[in-house]
């Protein structure tokens, strides 16, 4: 069974001590894990990475062992960069988090790393109560809209919106918009899912600096049916193995004739899709993308952070890939896009999504890929890129 990154958002600090009782080779690497107080040796835990597939089950799959209050297992060290998580109970819900419930990102081990020991502590795990309360973090002028309207969708959502330093200052400046999906992750962490983007922190910064010119950052809160709100196209599930609908185009169509609207009705904004722009991570970041492609009259500059570019629909096919080999006009847009290599083990497809956005017509001198070798996929790495990013978006 195929399992999307998506759904694999783990961190945790690797410490390359030995654990005593562990007699390793060279070609094997010792994972030793504390696990939460409360652990129950009744529970399973199984290791997963790049290095088996993402395997729960068959021949490459590894269950951890009980050793001396450690679960322990041995994995192979062939030589690359190695990124991997835990899941409990074969339960992809089930991944370790801290406390609070934030969940944790991939563990990452290098190929050049001479330590072969690599032991780990896990806090918690996602699916359990949480034990603290995460802290608030955001700085900066924020304001929050709870239960904004979705009629698109039937639902209701929260909204926050940053609003630069000089925003106070000045009545008379408007800004640059960007829109950015799965918001409650990107400026508090008592909101997050894992760990948060700190774009208010990195905003404030780069304003203070002189290096960024300011513009109004709004986030939109994802919903229970994100999979579904946040895939342009019917797809494959990726467990069920059966077709679901896209509903994206309700999602970006939302954003175009109910938020955006408002947004520009209540705030000092720059309304032209040249200064409106839409940026997501993920299956957001596959929006994002889409957002271009449709609708390259609303948004006039995207940022796709580690797009997913893996989901397809019931005949195999690549959603995005299709789509984009029947575009004919893109339109002047800007587009920024990432990816890790260890997200997929090599750049083959984030190479691909570059070649195919050029032949549909994105100018080069508008097209940036940003290629990291130990990038995960994960709020954590992606916090890391923002900056550079916008930098490059929304320079003049």
């Amino acid at each position: 069974m195929k399992v999307n990154l998506s759904f694999i958002l783990l961190l945790i600090l690797v410490n390359t001590s030995a654990y005593s009782s562990i007699v390793m080779t060279d070609d094997k690497l010792s994972i030793i894990v504390t696990p939460p107080a409360d652990y129950n040796r009744k529970d399973t835990v199984h290791i997963v990475g790049n290095f088996n597939n993402w395997a729960l089950s068959g021949n490459k799959s590894h269950q951890l062992r009980y050793v001396e209050g450690k679960l322990v297992a041995d994995i192979p060290n062939n030589q690359q960069d190695i990124i991997f998580g835990f899941v409990r109970n074969s339960d992809w819900k089930s991944i370790p988090s801290r406390e609070s419930g934030n969940a944790l990102c991939l563990f990452l081990h290098q190929k050049n790393s001479t330590n072969h020991h690599i032991k780990i502590e896990i806090p918690a795990w996602k699916d359990d109560k949480p034990g603290k309360v995460a802290t608030q973090t955001i700085v900066g002028n924020v304001k929050v809209l709870k239960d904004f309207a979705m009629p698109q969708l039937g639902r209701q959502t929260n909204i926050s919106i940053y609003l630069p330093p000089s925003y106070k200052e000045n009545n008379q400046q408007k800004y640059p918009v960007l829109y950015m999906l799965d918001g409650q992750n990107i400026f508090d962490d008592s909101t997050a899912y894992s760990d948060e983007w700190l774009v208010d922190e990195s905003m404030e910064r780069l304003a203070s600096t002189g290096k960024l010119n300011e513009f109004i950052v709004v986030g939109i809160a994802n919903g229970p049916r994100r999979w579904n709100e946040y895939n342009p196209w019917n797809y494959k599930s990726w467990d069920t193995q059966v077709e679901e609908i896209g509903e994206g185009d309700k999602t970006i169509t939302f954003i175009r004739d109910s938020l955006k609207p408002f947004i520009d009705k209540n705030y000092r904004t720059k309304a032209e899709n040249t200064s409106t722009g839409l940026a997501g991570s993920s299956l957001g970041g596959l929006m994002a993308l889409y957002g271009a492609m449709e609708h390259s009259d609303v948004f006039g500059f995207i940022a796709a952070f580690s797009p997913s570019l893996a989901v397809e629909n019931m005949a195999g096919n690549n959603v995005l890939f299709a789509a984009l080999k029947n575009q004919k006009e893109m339109g002047r847009v800007k587009i920024y896009a990432d990816m890790g290599k260890v997200e997929y083990g090599n750049y083959e497809k984030v190479e691909f999504l570059q070649q195919l956005l050029l032949e549909s017509g994105v100018a080069e001198k508008n097209l940036k890929i940003v290629k990291d070798d130990l990038g995960r996929h994960c709020e954590l790495d992606w916090s890391k890129r923002f900056p550079s990013a916008v930098g490059w978006l929304f320079k003049e």
